[in-house]
């Protein structure tokens, strides 16, 4: 198991890190808010330090699984991440996604059980909300004391504000998260004017048909 990876930078886009160490090059997934603080370290030429979580995800459909790094530089936040992703429903892309807010705030309003919080992290909505702090609560106080003011995640403008009721749908259709996921990127890259749950479902029902004609 991949606890940490000190190296150099090699590259740094929207969503990953590749790190070089001994001649390995280590593709890494970050939160987007890390995307500008490397590189700035890679334009300074400083090696960076990144404390991992190791997870297998599934392609989908075909069962092929494949091992992934996510990357964190503070040891406390990969913790909170790790934590944070066994509550149900929430995979390591959505979570990813919706840590818009400082971990020390997210943590509090799980112990204060303030969901009105939660739910407005995006991909969250009321339902998880109350899910999080049914599954968390006592478990996340030591990360209320966090110093740290920077969010994980970078809000994304485009975020739609009807996801959550997406991945219910498709949730108790047996589809997987990363799978939801895919589903609704091709869905906005082909109506990036979606605005309702019905819409969105029938963009996924028509780019997967189009898919399984090919």
């Amino acid at each position: 198991m991949i606890q940490k990876i000190c190296g150099r930078i090699d590259g740094v886009t929207e969503e990953t890190a590749t790190l070089e160490l001994g001649g390995i090059f280590y593709e890494i997934l970050i939160p987007s808010g890390l995307t500008e603080p490397l590189r700035n370290q890679a334009k300074e030429e400083r090696p960076v330090t990144l404390y991992t979580h190791h997870y297998i995800e599934s392609s989908g459909g075909g069962g092929n699984l494949f091992p992934r790094l996510v990357g964190f530089t503070i040891a406390s936040d990969r913790e909170f991440f790790k934590l944070f992703t066994t509550v149900s429903g929430i995979g390591v892309r959505k979570a990813l996604r919706c840590l818009t807010v400082p971990v020390k705030d997210i943590a509090r309003a799980i112990e204060e059980k303030d969901a009105a919080l939660l739910a407005k992290l995006p991909g969250i909505g009321p339902r998880t909300a109350q899910k999080i702090i049914a599954e968390l609560s006592g478990k996340a106080a030591r990360f209320a004391l966090s110093r740290s003011e920077r969010p994980l995640a970078v809000a994304d403008k485009k975020e739609i504000g009807f996801e959550e009721e997406v991945y219910d749908v498709l949730t108790q259709l047996q589809y997987k998260p990363v799978e939801i996921d895919a589903m609704i990127k091709r869905a906005m890259v082909a109506n990036p004017n979606i605005k309702t749950t019905e819409e969105m479902v029938a963009a996924i029902f028509s780019s997967q048909v189009t898919a399984d004609a090919v």
